[in-house]
């Protein structure tokens, strides 16, 4: 008896175990999962059984999944016998494919050669025979109960570089390197860095805008993040202190200057009175007044600087990690994996630093009310 351990199911692709409930075709002793064969509800291989291409059992002492190529769940892109991560697409290859629409599987094979045979892909993604991307007469196709888009090329959000080549170099990285780094995003950062590279052109990062150093950190370039993280938590101490303390003053300087303190409503005349009342101020007084405002506008000078160099930054940064992993991993294996390991986003650390900020932001008016 074939012992199938390890063997891959030709339905869902993944290698059967000790425990897996496993059927045979009785024609050509092709191994599948139950539920596997009762989907499709019959071999997949029953239009080539009596030829030579009909399901062959492994060699003995191997198993299928240790000699034939490892296609991508996600970019269908295939892989070396012995990849543990997609050359592509950065995709885990020793993992379980994901579910639902990131599992782009089949959308990409016709771009790298692979047969259009309804064999080659799971149930209901069999592209078009003939046809790139799975478009029929040059239009896309609809996927998850969604309508198709309406003529032109594929949507870049279908690949994960987002329409960038494997191959595209950025000093001397290549564009799947890159992506095994990022991971998170790759269908925006890549593009975003090619257009960069070759054209000059910016875009304006309004995550990294927002949240500043909080992004970078999210990024793991943990350095500057932690810089930029203290320079703005200093800032907003210091405002938040100085409003405080200048409260009181304000408002009784805005009640002699006759401002109503329900409306807030001022005419111009009681303006420049409180102008005059506020040169006629300490000039310790005057700067715990104005203090907060110039800091406002230091911390608003910096997000913006953040949201148009963010990209630029990201991109440095990621080049610079993965030479350093070239040089202190030469093993293409070992390579990988400290990708995978060094890159990514730390959403951990993301959520704490929600939890901080708000804290941060609540709670000093929490005990000016108590």
């Amino acid at each position: 008896m074939i012992d199938y351990t390890g063997i891959q199911c030709p339905v869902c692709g993944k290698p059967f175990t000790a425990d897996d409930d496993i059927v045979v075709c009785p024609e050509c002793g092709a191994p599948y999962h139950r539920h596997c064969y009762q989907q499709t509800g019959r071999c997949r291989f029953a239009d080539k059984h009596g030829t030579g291409e009909a399901w062959q059992p492994p060699r003995a002492g191997s198993a299928q999944g240790d000699t034939e190529e490892k296609r991508c769940p996600r970019c269908g892109k295939a892989n070396p016998p012995g990849a543990l991560f997609c050359d592509h697409c950065g995709m885990s290859l020793t993992e379980d494919p994901p579910v639902g629409p990131q599992n782009n599987y089949g959308q990409f094979n016709s771009r790298y050669g692979a047969s259009p045979s309804s064999t080659d892909y799971p149930p209901g993604q069999q592209p078009f025979a003939g046809q790139p991307y799975g478009r029929p007469n040059g239009g896309p196709q609809g996927q998850n109960g969604q309508p198709p888009f309406q003529g032109g090329p594929a949507p870049f959000y279908f690949d994960p570089l987002g329409g960038v080549s494997p191959d595209e170099d950025f000093d001397g990285v290549p564009a799947s390197d890159m992506a095994k780094l990022v991971q998170a995003n790759t269908q925006y950062y890549l593009p975003v860095f090619v257009n960069r590279e070759r054209y000059g052109r910016r875009r304006f990062h309004f995550c990294a805008f927002l949240c500043t150093g909080g992004w970078l950190l999210y990024r793991k370039q943990y350095k500057l993040g932690a810089l930029i993280t203290a320079i703005m938590a200093a800032l907003y101490c210091i405002s938040i202190y100085c409003s405080y303390a200048s409260g009181d003053l304000v408002l009784r300087l805005m009640s002699e200057a006759g401002i109503n303190l329900e409306t807030m409503a001022p005419s111009s005349e009681q303006i420049l009175l409180l102008g005059q009342l506020l040169l006629k101020q300490p000039a310790g007084n005057l700067a715990l007044i104005i203090l907060p405002r110039i800091i406002n506008l230091v911390q608003l000078v910096i997000m913006i600087v953040m949201g148009i160099k963010a990209n630029a930054i990201y991109q440095k940064f990621c080049v610079t990690k993965i030479k350093t992993i070239y040089t202190q991993f030469p093993e293409p294996s070992d390579r990988e994996l400290q990708l995978r390991a060094q890159g990514g986003v730390n959403t951990p650390l993301a959520i704490c630093l929600m939890i901080a900020y708000m804290l941060a932001t609540y709670l000093p008016r929490l005990f000016l009310f108590l």
